[in-house]
């Protein structure tokens, strides 16, 4: 009787796999659920003599596969817990200076493309910021593109040296400014 339903099953094998893909976006995860559902759709007996509708029925065992490898995926084993005390992976006071290095950076740069000319701050805003092409840019704001070439120069020009005139305090983590000077020193 089993041998039954799967074969009726097996009619509906795309829209089992259909069903499955929306639970796991791998297709190597949806084969082998597929096989799991087909497993366990030999080993059911039902209960009370024949199924009405064997489709209706692996939905439902697939469905319940589903939710089993989901549930199961999400556990995680209790050596590995334990484990995490012996790693660093929470220990951030080595981050904070360089965090705070880059929120001080960011908030010099926001200070520095807002005293932008309103050209140029608008050429860099939508080139850096709205990620538009310089022939984009060029037809937003009707000029031409070696224009908005000289206003993005303007722009970088003016970050780059508010950046360089940052002092820096000795055995501050590596900032930007500090890699962007090593950067143009190196030949």
């Amino acid at each position: 009787m089993a041998d039954e339903y799967l074969l009726e099953a097996l009619g509906s094998e795309a829209i089992l796999r259909a069903y499955l893909f929306r639970f796991v976006r791998n297709p190597a995860d949806v084969d082998e659920l597929l096989q799991e559902t087909y497993a366990r759709l030999l080993a059911a007996s039902p209960r009370n003599g024949a199924v009405r509708s064997v489709r209706a029925m692996a939905l439902t065992i697939a469905r319940n596969v589903a939710l089993d490898w989901l549930r199961h995926r999400d556990v995680v084993p209790m050596e590995l817990v334990s484990d995490l005390a012996a790693l660093d992976v929470l220990d951030e006071k080595a981050k904070v200076d360089e965090i705070v290095n880059s929120h001080q950076e960011l908030a010099l740069l926001s200070e520095v493309v807002a005293e932008l000319p309103a050209r140029i701050r608008q050429a860099f805003t939508l080139r850096r910021i709205y990620g538009l092409s310089q022939p984009e840019i060029a037809a937003h704001m009707g000029i031409s593109e070696a224009t908005v070439e000289q206003l993005l120069t303007r722009a970088v020009r003016r970050c780059a040296d508010a950046l360089f005139a940052r002092e820096v305090p000795a055995g501050q983590p590596d900032s930007m400014s500090a890699r962007l000077r090593r950067r143009l020193k190196s030949p």
